[in-house]
């Protein structure tokens, strides 16, 4: 049986119970305008990175947000699956770990990978061939340029992977705190110049909620893509493909 993903776009509401708005969808997708998280972002250099007031401009060698948009997938890039632009409302979480040495797995939840991104693009990517069905795989891509430090991200990711292996909790703003129980590397997509990938298990509502992700560099780019499984609980799996078509097109 093929793995749940998330169930349906209004199914990705239920995410924010667990990763306090890391990826509430926008308006109609089971958000509401305004909320946090990737899943709700204009293709902007201000969205990324708001408190480091970057601008349309790069720094040398990293991608500006209007050539990260003309980078990210498109449908047709991939056989079967359409891309989506996702609009409207605030970039990112501002969840916080219980764990120092989690906040790098928490500022990916959060859409601001460490160091953030001088320029962020958000996309929704659908597999066309489950259209209607209640277990449609959907894939959240991230888009993110890095003026410097792209090289430390997962260094710094693998190794917070050791360290939090039993989970933590994270907390941010007036919310309840949120509980991940378990984090544990996966085998990585072959792309791009370094990739990693895990699976985070969260809580909520006393239900898990099993959360994939896989983070690609190329070059100063680094892409993160997750899926949820906020019905199931079962793993999501995230097709390589996606993280091999996108390398090519930051490589051409």
């Amino acid at each position: 049986m093929k793995p749940r993903l998330v169930r349906s776009r209004v199914a990705t509401a239920g995410v924010c119970l667990v990763a306090l708005a890391a990826a509430c969808g926008p308006t109609g997708s089971g958000g509401e305008a305004g909320g946090d998280g990737p899943g709700s972002v204009r293709d902007s250099a201000s969205a990324p990175a708001a408190s480091s007031g970057a601008d349309t401009k790069a720094a040398p060698g990293a991608l500006s947000a209007e050539q990260l948009a003309t980078a990210a997938l498109v449908t047709g890039d991939v056989k079967d699956f359409a891309a989506e632009s996702l609009e409207g409302g605030t970039p990112t979480g501002s969840s916080r770990a219980s764990k120092a040495a989690c906040a790098p797995i928490v500022a990916v939840i959060n859409g601001t990978p460490d160091p953030a991104p001088s320029a962020t693009v958000f996309r929704r990517l659908l597999d066309t061939t489950e259209d209607g069905q209640a277990d449609q795989t959907v894939v959240t891509e991230v888009l993110g340029a890095h003026p410097s430090g792209a090289t430390d991200v997962l260094p710094r990711l693998r190794t917070a992977l050791n360290a939090c292996a039993d989970g933590f909790t994270t907390k941010g703003g007036d919310l309840e705190p949120s509980v991940f129980t378990a984090v544990k590397e996966l085998p990585a997509p072959e792309a791009g110049d370094e990739a990693i990938a895990y699976e985070l298990t969260g809580v909520a509502q006393g239900e898990t909620v099993p959360m994939v992700f896989q983070v690609v560099r190329s070059g100063t780019t680094i892409v993160t893509y997750y899926a949820v499984d906020v019905n199931g609980g079962d793993t999501p799996r995230i097709p390589s493909e996606l993280a091999v078509a996108q390398a090519a097109k930051l490589r051409s």
